[in-house]
Formats: structure tokens, C-alpha cells, sequence
């Protein structure tokens, strides 16, 4: 390669990229407020208040009908019964186990017994909710959630001896049933 005379290689001319600066002109400061504002931008504030007096306007349009406590407790049930064909147990467990309670003409309270039943219930509470409005025609039904502080029923595994006693508390008959028949109560 030495011995071959030098041959011209063409290489590609590049020019050298010039940097472009644009130069922006100052913002101007000003000592008070002029009061002309563009109002053109819309306002999170403005847009929030705009849909909740939309959302105003459309309660006021849904039917409020009278209806009975016992309509609400049957179609809780109802429902119930549909979440678990729906294959949500758990659901269906937390709401067979109390009825709603009124509090008052429009609002009731169902109390359950831990945070665990009280999140799955609020997970499909507003289906649920709707579903009830819809069939007893009254759109300010309201069913608050929560947790039962006093916890009256102590889950206990009672032998046959245990119940037995458990229950002639209740009714003291049952002394006189066993007696009289001779029972035999051990299991």
C-alpha cells in the first residue's frame, strides 16, 4: 500500500451547525393590577362549580316519592340474594346478616362488624343504592356504613351441654321438657 501513490479520497463536506438562539422579549412587571385580565382560560374553580350546579339541577328533577321502611328492607334483601348469584359472597354475607335501620325519612344505617366487611360493602354500594332508588321512585335515600363499636354476639363453639344450657336460660321450660322426657342432652 506504501508503494501505490496517494489516492484522493472524497469525504462529504459538512457544514457546522450554527446554534439558534431566538431571543424572547421581556415580560413586562407591573406595579398594580390593570383589571384586564384575559378571561378567555377556563378556571378549575369555575368548571367545578358549573358541574356541581348541573348536578344540583338534576336532583331536582328525580322523583322523590314517599315510601315504607319495609319497601327498602325488601329490596335490600333482594339484592342480597342477587350479589351472590352474582358470585359476591362476601358481599352477600355482610348484607343477610343486619337490616338497614332508619334513622330518619330518607336515611338509614347499616352496621357492620369490621373495616374488612365495610370496604367490600362500599364497593358495590352504589349500584346497590341505585337499584333501591330506582324501585322505590325516591332519589334521597341515602344508607350510611358503619362499623358496629359494640359487639354483642361473641362467636362461642358450644358442645350440646352448652347450648342446651344456653337456651334453658332463655326458656327455662326446656328443664322441665328434659326432665319429664328423660333426655338424654350429650351428644
Amino acid at each position: 500500500m506504501r508503494n501505490e501513490p496517494n489516492k484522493h479520497i472524497n469525504k462529504p463536506s459538512v457544514t457546522p451547525e450554527r446554534a439558534a438562539f431566538s431571543v424572547k422579549p421581556e415580560a413586562k412587571v407591573l406595579q398594580s393590577p390593570t383589571g384586564n385580565l384575559n378571561t378567555s382560560n377556563l378556571s378549575i374553580n369555575q368548571l367545578i362549580q358549573s358541574n356541581q350546579s348541573k348536578q344540583r339541577d338534576a336532583n331536582t328533577d328525580l322523583p322523590k316519592k314517599p315510601f315504607h321502611k319495609d319497601d327498602v328492607i325488601r329490596l335490600w334483601k333482594m339484592l342480597a340474594h342477587a350479589q351472590k348469584v352474582k358470585g359476591q359472597d362476601q358481599v352477600y354475607h355482610v348484607m343477610i346478616k343486619r337490616d338497614p335501620v332508619q334513622l330518619d325519612e330518607v336515611t338509614f344505617l347499616f352496621e357492620v362488624d369490621n373495616t374488612i366487611q365495610q370496604t367490600r360493602l362500599e364497593s358495590g354500594m352504589n349500584e346497590i343504592l341505585g337499584e333501591i332508588r330506582k324501585e322505590i321512585q325516591n332519589y334521597d335515600l341515602n344508607i350510611n356504613i358503619e362499623i358496629n363499636e359494640s359487639n354483642e354476639e361473641d362467636v362461642t363453639f358450644l358442645t350440646g351441654n352448652d347450648r342446651f344450657e344456653k337456651l334453658a336460660r332463655k326458656n327455662s321450660n326446656l328443664f322441665d321438657l328434659k326432665n319429664r322426657f328423660n333426655l338424654d342432652i350429650e351428644y
